[in-house]
């Protein structure tokens, strides 16, 4: 492993960490009409899955992805050639929102990402970030990678249940924060 990879995406990971988590909660607070959205927790496996995987500099998805807490693990991943602030990064995945529909459960583009961030059962976010040399055709850019436990976009499944906000908590999340279900 490179250590120039290792020692920036620990330095900014360490930084960045509680901006990515904060970002994620606060996009799927947005979803007013969601009944069991679950409050997202930081984790330090998934993060590190991500980071393994944003090292390599590979296109695509993380095929061996996967966690002992949650087993199989959502991924969304997000490139560019210059730094981005965690919220940037979420957003480019939410704002996909525009071409998903709830009400037929379809796509009309790219909206995987924001099902993902949205997936109300995913409890867990951790991230990842690497810079590439060659991530754009010969130029360097940064590879953002955030995992997700347990994974979301089940085929047929909706990313959540409408309704009030915590209205339909899952059973163990008894409170209601800001609109999130928490333990």
């Amino acid at each position: 492993m490179n250590r120039f990879f290792l020692l920036l995406g620990l330095a900014i990971m360490a930084f960045a960490q509680n901006d990515f988590l904060e970002a994620h909660n606060k996009y799927r607070r947005r979803i007013k009409g969601a009944a069991n959205m679950k409050l997202m927790k930081w984790s330090s496996e998934l993060a590190n899955v991500a980071q393994k995987w944003a090292n390599t500099c590979r296109k695509g998805h993380n095929p061996g992805r996967s966690s002992r807490e949650f087993g199989s693990v959502g991924e969304n991943i997000y490139r560019r050639t210059d730094q981005a602030h965690a919220n940037d990064v979420v957003k480019a995945w939410y704002i996909e929102k525009r071409q998903y529909d709830f009400g037929s459960n379809s796509c009309s583009g790219v909206c995987g990402h924001y099902t993902q961030v949205v997936w109300a059962d995913s409890e867990a976010v951790g991230c990842g970030v690497a810079y590439c040399r060659n991530l754009f055709g010969g130029r360097g850019g940064y590879n953002y990678v955030c995992n997700y436990g347990p994974a979301g976009n089940w085929v047929g499944r909706r990313p959540y249940i409408a309704g009030r906000q915590c209205s339909r908590c899952p059973s163990g999340y008894r409170r209601c924060y800001s609109g999130l279900c928490s333990r």
